[in-house]
């Protein structure tokens, strides 16, 4: 079982950034993927079609890479699912930031994102639901403070438009622009705020 995990991994590790798996409550097991957002891929768009939510650049660019993924999975003799849309969990599901956090995947950032060391803020985060009991030793959770980045560093303090954000948390997330619910709509589009990743110095250099 072991082994067959450790080929999801490497199987999944092969057009994904990032790849993090961890055994949950019952006999099931979540696999966590990021990808990083950029111009030329950029997963952060969002539209709103007969009021529902679209969520473009999830289902453009991560959507076939899950599907690829589950198809492998399920090629084991396993079940396997995406979680939520794409992927991207719904409200009440799984906490993806947290999970990547606790998986080593990642640090919390002083603007809560998850922030990697070579992507910086931009990793885009999934999960798929494996329907068996398998766990990989996980890197060892950093703590925040731990951070050499965010060490002095304010810049995404100062720049939020509606002052919510402390170090390490935000303190009302019901008002992030760039949550689905409160982002701006310009041509067809929402368009997600995200200030405070744009002045992130992290993944940068």
């Amino acid at each position: 079982m072991e082994d067959t995990i450790r080929e999801i991994a490497d199987f999944t590790s092969s057009f994904f950034d990032v790849v993090g798996i961890t055994g949950q409550h019952g006999h099931s097991t979540i696999l966590v993927v990021g990808l990083e957002s950029t111009p030329e891929r950029n997963l952060d768009q969002y539209g709103r079609t007969n009021g529902k939510v679209v969520l473009s650049g999830f289902e453009k660019y991560m959507s076939p890479l899950l599907e690829s993924a589950v198809s492998f999975i399920k090629g084991k003799g396993y079940k396997a699912e995406p979680v939520g849309r794409y992927g991207y969990p719904l409200q009440g599901q799984l906490n993806l930031k947290e999970l990547a956090v606790q998986m080593g995947l990642g640090q919390r950032g002083k603007h809560s994102v998850v922030l990697h060391d070579k992507y910086g803020p931009r990793l885009r985060f999934a999960a798929i639901q494996i329907g068996a009991s398998f766990h990989l030793p996980a890197a060892p959770a950093r703590k925040e403070l731990d951070n050499p980045t965010c060490q002095g560093c304010t810049l995404c303090l100062d720049v939020c438009p509606v002052n919510i954000l402390k170090p390490y948390k935000m303190t009302d997330t019901s008002r992030c622009l760039s949550r689905v619910l409160t982002m701006k709509e310009q041509q067809g589009h929402l368009v997600p705020c995200d200030e405070c990743l744009k002045v992130c110095p992290a993944g940068t250099g």
